[in-house]
């Protein structure tokens, strides 16, 4: 429509800029529309050597390119004589001190950023190389500070020497250096060492190690006549084994963790001798989440109380408490210790009160009199006790400051910059903040499960509450999220506020369900990342073996498991012609151990293979409940473990339904014939007509249809006890009434909790040979007709009743004269070998077998299947 450019302007000259006369020239010209002035008078202003040091830029638009042109050259004319007016032309700002950061991460990253708000020079320090592998992806977005100097310092040369050379780098700069501040965790020992040899504002360097090693913290409060853990450190198991036995905790319960860390990092809760030693021998030696080796382990008491956050800054020992958080500390993820969140609270209360004095003088004892404090401290039944303090500013990025700044008024990363430059500004602070403007939280997201991200659906509804003001976060889609077990693999925080506390708790509760349910959308559910990864068919029979050649298929490792190696023999043959895959690995699982020992042995099998399972699938009815213990204890994609048995006992099945509100059919089990006589006796069909067949089987395998008490009686004398045709001991017989009417199956296949149809058969079964339950065979049909419609609404309920949320479903209903009522359903492919896909394909478009696959492994392709197959390409009907 226009002729456009954008003019980046160049400043040939370092100097402190004392006006821009030709900035009206410029805004006289007929193609100007705007200017972004990055340089204002007063400032030091640098030569532009890149987009960093760009003085700022010009947009121009007309509608004649000449005159564009021309305006574009006066611009350039004037960048070289008359744009720029310096007071004074300079290499270096004249008398601009610089602020040292050692360890710019996690809130260090946003004190960087304010060395650069308050026109400083900003001088990062890296205590060691390692320390930037480590934790330096842990930067709030859009807090990345670009740094005058970097300076790493060389952890390999004695220690002395190593601060010296450090020293003299800074030296070297030629700038004053106005203040040292530790930005994280890392980097408190070598900020205490660097501010103090430069004879700056800093805490003694006598007591710096008992800032950073735990241990010596406890015992340097204690000296102090504070209350303080009971404790130990030990780097052998012989002297915490002699520290436990004249200790002897009532319960039990004993905390063991690094002498020095951060973040929950390796901290245990145990409650026994053998979990101590388990967690001793897991962090002794390891290198934690910080780089560094744990030379030695800590084991304390258990402090019994809320845990609460007072973060303070200190001028000269003037202490000034900046904020104080209740924690949200829960047990999860098999990790004890993982953080939810924190409330943040005035200091009003007497508990309150407690808390403010007793960091006071926790500061004291360890000489944190200049400078951020971070502590920890439980509120037990003899009142504060430390957990420990880190004399630094709150860590998790800085993603609360936010909350402090709307809620108190001001935060602690700008109140440390006042307690080291601006004294006037830190003295007008209270004491302590005992008036709140607002109510604020922060929620830390916790995620159950690992695997590859596909979407975060749920962060849309976060960011429309009232409350939400900001969320940091630390996982985005396509990349492989962990369990969360504490900071490092937490997926990120979500910071609320508002005028209410109601409504924020409200929001906070909103968080809290997405989090289970429906804020993250997980492609693949596996314990590590996949590269070519693997698939787990259990009892690969029936349709389990075109299951097992869809694995291949797909290019992705087969392990086959073999629930009971009696399963092999009695079902090994149901396989159908041309459909047996080569496997990489079997395992058959040892069903002589007692449940749970089994299970874990699989497990370990399983691990042992090292390559990452995408998902554990059950190939046929028998393979059902342990690919459930499977994929629930490898925290993959499943059914809840806790309705498993309801999905194969068809008792329990039938009661499930029933107590969900469903329609479910009258019945009993029973072990003994008395059971059953009295359960006809008080039932009395008429016509006398009663289903009776094994608790757990699949096919019509000895279903009997019995029409008088002595046929019941021969029935359940002929099942109790027999081996079935899965291989299967008859532990009792299952007594039902006679559902009258036409038979159906339902075939689906959900993902975490859609349900997605994939045919539904009018299935042709009749009494031939003295059998009364024989298939003849099964017609396709369409979703259209209002029955059918009724059919997929029965069957999405009786899903959901029973957990079948992942995976599979195979469903027979008997359409009544009151509506569907099912007869059972397996959380497994529809079986018969699976002769019956190849219908499916021409006449739907797609199976079930395939739709299990995409829901496991390519979620687009489940997401874009109908609810159910309204329109048939064919008609079909197997025989």
């Amino acid at each position: 429509l226009k002729h456009g450019r954008e003019v980046f302007l160049v400043s040939r000259d370092n100097g402190v800029l004392r006006d821009l006369p030709g900035k009206r020239v410029i805004e006289g010209l007929s193609s100007y529309r705007k200017a972004d002035w990055q340089v204002h008078p007063k400032e030091f202003v640098r030569r532009t050597i890149d987009c960093f040091t760009r003085p700022g830029a010009i947009q121009l638009v007309h509608e004649d390119a000449e005159q564009l042109e021309a305006d574009h050259d006066v611009v350039r004319r004037l960048e070289t004589a008359g744009l720029f007016d310096f007071e004074i032309i300079c290499p270096q700002p004249p008398e601009k001190g610089a602020v040292v950061v050692v360890d710019p991460f996690s809130s260090g990253s946003l004190i960087a950023a304010g060395v650069l708000k308050r026109k400083l020079r900003l001088v990062m320090v890296f205590s060691d190389s390692a320390v930037v592998d480590a934790v330096g992806q842990l930067v709030a977005e859009g807090t990345a500070a670009t740094p005058d100097v970097t300076i790493t310092h060389d952890q390999r040369l004695p220690e002395e020497e190593g601060v010296q050379a450090t020293i003299r780098s800074l030296q070297d700069l030629h700038c004053p250096i106005v203040s040292v501040v530790p930005g994280a965790e890392t980097g408190v020992l070598l900020a205490d060492q660097l501010a103090s040899q430069m004879c700056m504002r800093c805490n003694p360097l006598e007591l710096s190690l008992a800032r950073r090693n735990k241990y010596l913290m406890g015992e340097t409060v204690r000296a102090a006549g504070i209350r303080a853990v009971k404790q130990i450190k030990a780097t052998e198991w012989g002297q915490v084994a002699a520290f436990l036995a004249s200790w002897q905790p009532d319960p039990f319960i004993a905390v063991v963790k690094p002498i020095q860390s951060a973040g929950s990092d390796d901290v245990f809760k145990c409650t026994s001798v053998d979990e101590v030693q388990h967690a001793f021998d897991t962090i002794n030696g390891a290198i934690n989440n910080l780089g560094q080796t744990n030379e030695g382990v800590l084991v304390q008491e258990f402090l019994d109380g809320t845990e609460y956050v007072v973060d303070s800054v200190s001028r000269d020992g003037a202490h000034k408490v900046t904020a104080i958080w209740e924690y949200d500390k829960r047990s999860v993820n098999d990790a004890n210790f993982v953080y939810f969140g924190m409330n943040l609270l005035s200091a009003t209360s007497s508990a309150a009160q407690q808390l403010v004095d007793y960091s006071n003088a926790v500061l004291d004892a360890l000489g944190i009199v200049n400078g951020p404090g971070h502590m920890e401290v439980k509120m037990c039944r003899d009142g504060p006790c430390l957990v420990e303090v880190g004399s630094r500013c709150h860590g998790g990025e800085g993603t609360w400051s936010l909350i402090a700044d709307e809620c108190v008024g001001y935060n602690q990363i700008d109140t440390t910059f006042d307690a080291y430059l601006r004294p006037e500004e830190f003295d007008r602070l209270p004491s302590a903040p005992t008036t709140l403007l607002k109510h604020g939280r922060e929620v830390f997201l916790v995620s159950r499960d690992n695997g590859v991200l596909r979407d975060l659906p749920g962060k849309r509804v976060i960011e429309g509450l009232s409350s939400y003001r900001k969320a940091d976060w630390q996982v985005h889609p396509k990349e492989f999220v962990r369990r969360t077990i504490d900071c490092f693999t937490r997926p990120g925080a979500i910071q609320l506020v508002h005028e209410d506390a109601e409504q924020l708790e409200a929001d906070h509760d909103v968080v809290r369900r997405l989090e289970t349910a429906g804020l993250f959308d997980f492609e693949i559910i596996c314990p590590q990342p996949p590269e070519k990864g693997a698939v787990v068919v259990v009892d690969p029979f029936s349709s389990g073996s075109l299951i097992a050649a869809g694995v291949l298929k797909r290019k992705l490792r087969l392990v086959m498991v073999f629930s009971d190696s009696a399963v092999v023999d009695a079902v090994g043959q149901l396989v159908a012609e041309g459909t047996a895959a080569t496997p990489d690995v079997t395992i058959t699982h040892d069903q002589r151990l007692p449940e749970e020992e089994g299970v874990q042995a699989t497990i370990r099998s399983l691990q042992d293979l090292h390559c990452p399972i995408v998902s554990v699938v059950p190939g046929a009815e028998t393979g059902v409940l342990l690919a459930d213990q499977l994929a629930s204890q490898m925290c993959m994609r499943c059914n809840p473990l806790e309705l498993s048995l309801a999905r194969r006992n068809k008792y329990l099945m039938g009661e499930t339904v029933r107590a969900a509100g469903i329609r479910a059919v009258k019945q009993i089990k029973a072990t003994e014939w008395g059971q059953v006589a009295a359960f006809l006796a008080s039932w009395q069909p008429d016509p006398f007509i009663a289903v009776v067949k094994p608790i757990q089987s699949a096919g019509s395998d000895d279903v009997f249809k019995c029409t008088s008490v002595d046929e019941v009686q021969h029935a359940f004398d002929t099942i109790n006890g027999a081996i079935n045709n899965l291989g299967q001991t008859n532990e009792g017989v299952l007594v039902q009434e006679f559902l009258d009417g036409t038979e159906y199956v339902v075939d689906s296949v959900s993902r975490d909790g859609a349900h997605k149809v994939t045919a539904i058969w009018e299935y042709d079964k009749r009494s031939v040979n003295d059998a009364n339950f024989v298939y003849f065979g099964m017609n396709l049909l369409s979703a259209t007709s209002s029955a059918a419609q009724q059919l997929v609404d029965y069957s999405n309920a009786v899903l959901d009743a029973l957990g079948i949320v992942n995976g599979p479903g195979h469903m027979e209903v008997k359409m009544c004269r009151d509506g569907p009522c099912l007869v059972e359903v397996g959380s497994r492919c529809h079986g018969g070998e699976g002769t019956w896909s190849l219908i499916a394909d021409e006449c739907v478009g797609y199976n079930q077998i395939d739709t299990t696959f995409d829901a496991y492994l390519r979620p687009e392709e489940f997401d874009r299947l109908p609810s159910a197959p309204t329109t048939l390409l064919k008609h079909g009907r197997e025989v």
